[in-house]
């Protein structure tokens, strides 16, 4: 078996196991908190989050292996998975302390997510048009204006870092479609979409006056499926770049 399929079927595993010990073990309250009864299904939750990204990074590495020369783009994608797992891990635990480090983990691990989009778009990878650039742009303002500025009032003193975060976030959504169309952006702009849907959803949860209904499945749901997908798209962009270098 290839090991990208031993490694997609370990991930399989991990999460199933996750979303199982969520499902049978945690009770959402108000705040972004959770409980647990028993409390040993959140040790089967926090070890299998823990896994997620280190699958992943392993599969991006391995699969570029030989096979791609551009070590900045590899590196780059694998500083912003190690920063995005210690917000994994981090926000294992309950507090302002643990969300501001998982919040400043995530923020630069986007950043960079987004030097590596940049990365591409510097050493020649085609644009998209002026035209889906302005329509998307457009978009990003007119759904993060209004959501940012309600969140601002209910996150109170957390109000900037959390503008800043959203503003980050955005960014890197808006330059995986400055990418013009080839092998992997479509799953790359997934990625950064379902990101961004998922970071929303967190906040709301945590801000907001009540717990969201199944808040935890659509944060982590929305959010394996963002790792995953950018995890799959830069690998097919370097290998595609690979393959077409003289």
């Amino acid at each position: 078996m290839r090991a990208d399929h031993t490694l997609d079927a370990a991930l399989v595993t991990v999460v199933l196991a996750f979303f199982v010990a969520s499902r049978f073990g945690l009770t959402e309250v108000g705040g972004g908190a959770v409980e647990w009864a028993p409390v040993e299904w959140k040790g089967v939750h926090d070890c299998a989050k823990g896994l997620i990204l280190p699958i992943l990074a392993l599969r991006f590495g391995l699969a570029l292996s030989g096979r791609s020369d551009d070590r900045v783009l590899r590196n780059r994608v694998l500083v912003a998975m190690a920063l995005c797992w210690v917000g994994d891990v981090a926000l294992t635990f309950s507090g302002d302390s643990a969300f501001m480090v998982g919040l400043l983990s995530f923020l630069v691990g986007h950043v960079m997510f987004l030097s590596a989009f940049r990365h591409l778009l510097g050493v020649g990878a085609s644009r998209s048009s002026k035209r889906t650039q302005s329509v998307v742009m457009g978009l990003l303002l007119g759904v993060l204006t209004p959501t940012v500025f309600h969140l601002w009032g209910l996150a109170g003193d957390l109000g900037l870092p959390v503008t800043v975060y959203a503003v980050v976030i955005a960014a890197m959504a808006f330059y995986s479609w400055v990418l013009g169309a080839g092998p992997g952006v479509q799953a790359l702009r997934i990625g950064a979409l379902f990101f961004m849907a998922s970071d929303l959803i967190l906040a709301f949860g945590r801000f907001g006056e009540g717990p969201i209904p199944n808040g935890h499945f659509w944060v982590m749901s929305t959010y394996i499926a963002a790792q995953w997908a950018l995890t799959i798209g830069f690998t097919q962009v370097a290998l595609s770049r690979a393959a077409n270098r003289p």
